[in-house]
């Protein structure tokens, strides 16, 4: 089972505002009229409740949505690029890895038709039409649209299940699924036989609920030995855990610490999950002979056990019973994370602020709708150069270069647009 994947998500780019005017016969001074670029799409996870896997990543890693169209002349405003949908299964965790190689939780996909933007597109550029004003009646500027965002995206399912069935390898957990649920887990006398988590649906005393088995636990499962880190965070869905440890073992109660502390050590919030302690195959007679010594370990220890055969079904359906009376009083699990509260990946705006900083006898403009506007318009013009060059000496810039001590003869530099002062 493929349940975690890495994949290359990119917004469309928004289109580039457009330089035009007016030009009809018998229409004086027609004026300034290129339209707006249109935004880019975005890219959009969202859940489908038809799919189980992740298997469609498998072979394609990237994903780009569609970008904005160019502003036409008419003012018309360029088509805005269609929202890519990338459709995953109802309980995807999708993931954010920033360049530092911190990974940080953007949201749990716990529903059917939840989604999330992962990846904003660019604004579209403003045309010429936009920057009319008293004093600049034929602006020859236009803004560039904006870039899209590219990121690496990580989709990581975990099954949604009430109830999960853990232990060690070969306890018989495939076996108790079979026979609580109408599933048909592969069984087999060997370690690791289950090799993808199993959900089965489980009918008792009037009450259903989904019972999921998670196998791959050994000692040093939380640090990925064995099947551990593939199947351990299916865990953290479930609100109780079936505890099957094998009767035929030397000691059962030791067993059960050894894979509750590789519960604790993956996720601390686990040890305070609701837990039934059943002990199998009591079908063979050396285990049902154990019974009495094996019920006091476990009381001992503070622990009320139930005695079933996976193989025969004995004891089964009371098991399920118990289960199905713990989840009306489990409470549902908190937000999925990991063992650390991750914080939330909100973009942000792209800031307003001018900078200005000095290097000898230049002096650079940093503000990103201005840079924009030099990306795209014609700075070989010399009309295009003295209408940027008005932006640059009125408002907050020229505050802003006045206080660094800029005098006439200096360089000011915006992107690859250089004026004198």
């Amino acid at each position: 089972m493929l349940d975690k994947i890495e994949i290359t998500v990119r917004s469309g780019d928004g289109g580039d505002g457009m330089v035009a005017f007016r030009r009809e016969k018998f229409v004086p001074r027609g004026g300034p009229n290129g339209g707006d670029g249109g935004r880019g799409g975005d890219v959009v996870i969202q859940t489908d409740s038809n799919l189980s896997h992740l298997s469609n990543f498998r072979y394609q890693k990237w994903f780009s949505a569609e970008n904005g169209g160019n502003g036409r002349n008419n003012n018309k405003t360029g088509r805005s690029g269609a929202n890519l949908v990338i459709e995953v299964p109802v309980g995807t965790v999708v993931s954010y890895q920033n360049p530092s190689f911190d990974e940080f939780s953007i949201t749990d996909l716990d529903k059917p038709g939840a989604c999330v933007v992962v990846a904003h597109g660019g604004r579209g550029g403003r045309g010429n039409a936009r920057f009319v004003s008293s004093t600049n009646q034929a602006p020859r500027l236009a803004q560039k649209g904006e870039l899209g965002e590219e990121k690496e995206i990580t989709l990581e399912l975990r099954l949604i299940a009430d109830a999960g069935i853990i232990g060690y390898p070969n306890v018989g957990k495939s076996s108790l699924l079979a026979a609580a649920s109408a599933a048909r887990p592969k069984i087999a006398d060997y370690p690791f036989t289950t090799l993808e988590p199993m959900l089965g649906l489980v009918e008792a005393e009037r009450a259903s609920f989904v019972i999921a088995e998670i196998p791959g636990l050994i000692t040093g499962a939380h640090q990925g030995k064995g099947l551990g880190h593939e199947f351990l965070r299916h865990v953290l869905r479930t609100r109780v855990m079936v505890h099957l440890v094998d009767g035929s073992s030397a000691s059962p109660v030791d067993d059960m610490i050894a894979v509750n502390n590789e519960l604790f050590l993956f996720d601390a919030g686990l040890a305070a999950r609701t837990q039934l302690v059943a002990v199998n195959k009591i079908d063979r007679p050396e285990v049902r002979e154990r019974t009495l010594e094996i019920r006091e370990l476990f009381r001992v220890a503070g622990v009320e056990v139930s005695f079933v055969s996976a193989a025969t079904g004995e004891g089964v359906q009371g098991l399920m019973s118990k289960v199905a009376a713990a989840l009306e009083q489990a409470p549902m699990p908190s937000a999925v994370t990991d063992s650390a509260a991750l914080p939330i990946i909100r973009p942000q705006a792209h800031s307003r602020e001018v900078e200005a900083s000095r290097d000898g006898g230049v002096y650079r403009v940093t503000e990103h709708d201005l840079e924009r506007l030099v990306a795209g318009s014609d700075t070989t013009n010399p009309e295009v150069r003295r209408q940027i060059g008005s932006i640059l000496t009125r408002g907050r810039i020229r505050a802003r270069l006045v206080k660094l001590g800029i005098s006439p003869g200096d360089k000011v530099r915006v992107g690859a647009f250089e004026w004198t002062w």
